[in-house]
């Protein structure tokens, strides 16, 4: 499967992007990679996938639960550079600084 330039185009305006021709070129070029990538996976047979995953959950190690010291409230609060108004951040009603 490979991406259109009209695709790309469509896919940008869904997410609200601004972008150049050169832009939805590179995107087309970087996509198309990704889709191709993703084609040649679809085509490995599912009974070396088990080969795979086998390996792969007697090799990873877990991350050890990590001890940390707890922060108090009034510590994060004497982080924020807004006005502190009855133990919180004071904000404006949509919730953005000016």
């Amino acid at each position: 499967m490979s991406l259109t330039q009209e695709q790309i185009t469509h896919i940008a305006r869904l997410a609200k992007l601004n972008v150049t021709v050169d832009e939805v070129e590179q995107y087309q070029k970087d996509l198309n990679s990704i889709v191709g990538y993703i084609d040649t996976l679809a085509e490995i047979d599912p009974s070396e996938l088990q080969k795979v995953s086998w390996n792969i959950e007697h090799v990873l190690i877990p991350r050890l639960d990590e001890e940390y010291k707890d922060v108090s409230r009034e510590a994060l609060l004497d982080c924020s550079p807004q006005k502190i108004i009855q133990h919180q951040i004071a904000v404006d009603s949509l919730g953005i600084r000016s």
